[in-house]
Order: structure tokens, then C-alpha cells, then sequence
């Protein structure tokens, strides 16, 4: 292809010159892509479900923590973990930075942590860790729902 022909407004050169360009990387692409599935580069792994629900401590929402959901190996399930910040008294794994739960037995712990207070660096938890064992059947479409209420003879002395 001239620069005369680029300049007169004649792109049949210039289309059939990336044409074959064109091609070439799409080819690469798709070998690339088919070769990292192979290797196990691609998403792989048990499947996670969304889980959403709320935490309350003493009747109230609790109002900061973490929930996690652990596959109970002790009944055979076994598996990554699934997290969730609690936030005044509200959970969800379709947050940024959250991970979904497995099916199956799980165990639940729960931490709980007063309000924020930027003059405390390290919070006192308001309880020991809460565990609550799970046998999670998750729903069809969407998150499922699970509620926890942590009864206030747990809180910290």
C-alpha cells in the first residue's frame, strides 16, 4: 500500500493488509487461550455461592466484623474459605473483596467489633469468636440468605 492510496481515501489496501494481521493475532489468541485452559490457567475450582443475610449481637445489629464460612472437613467437605465484612449488622460475598461459600457442611465464624473509633488502632472485640455449624443448600438464583442473632452470654469479660 502507497501513502497515495492511504491519502486519496483507498482503504481496500489498508483493510487487506491488517486483514491478515487481524487474523494472525486472533489466531494466536485463541492458542493462547485454549493452551492456559489446558494448563490450568483459567477459572477453575469448586463453585461459590453468594450468601447474604444479617448478625445480631443482643438484639441489635452488630455493628462491624467479619463472617467467615469454612468447609467442615470433619464431615468431608473440604474446600477454599468464603469471607464477608459485617457492616452495621449486614453481610453479603457480592462485595468487593468478598468470596462465596461452598455447599455443604460448613462451619460460620463470626467476629464482632464495637464501632469504628479512629482513636483506637486495635478494637477489643465485643465477643469471642461465634461458631455456628451449617449444613448450606444453597438457592437456585441469587444469594441465599442466612440470619445469625448471637445472644448477648457471649460477650467478652
Amino acid at each position: 500500500m502507497s501513502k497515495q492510496d492511504f491519502v486519496r481515501g483507498d482503504c481496500t489496501a489498508l483493510r487487506t493488509s491488517r486483514c491478515g494481521c487481524v487474523r494472525g493475532i486472533a489466531t494466536a489468541v485463541l492458542v493462547l487461550c485454549g493452551v492456559s485452559s489446558v494448563a490450568g490457567c483459567g477459572r477453575s475450582g469448586p463453585v461459590r455461592f453468594e450468601v447474604c443475610g444479617s448478625v445480631r449481637f443482643n438484639g441489635q445489629p452488630l455493628p462491624r466484623g467479619t463472617i467467615r464460612f469454612e468447609p467442615d472437613a470433619s464431615k468431608g467437605n473440604r474446600g477454599p474459605v468464603g469471607i464477608a465484612s459485617i457492616v452495621d449488622g449486614a453481610y453479603t460475598t457480592t462485595e468487593r473483596g468478598a468470596l462465596g461459600s461452598l455447599e455443604g457442611p460448613l462451619v460460620v465464624w463470626i467476629t464482632g467489633l464495637p464501632p469504628a473509633d479512629p482513636n483506637v488502632e486495635m478494637p477489643r472485640p465485643l465477643f469471642e469468636d461465634h461458631r455456628v455449624d451449617v449444613d448450606f443448600r444453597p438457592v437456585k438464583s441469587g444469594p441465599t440468605t442466612l440470619d445469625f442473632d448471637i445472644a448477648g452470654n457471649k460477650q467478652r469479660k
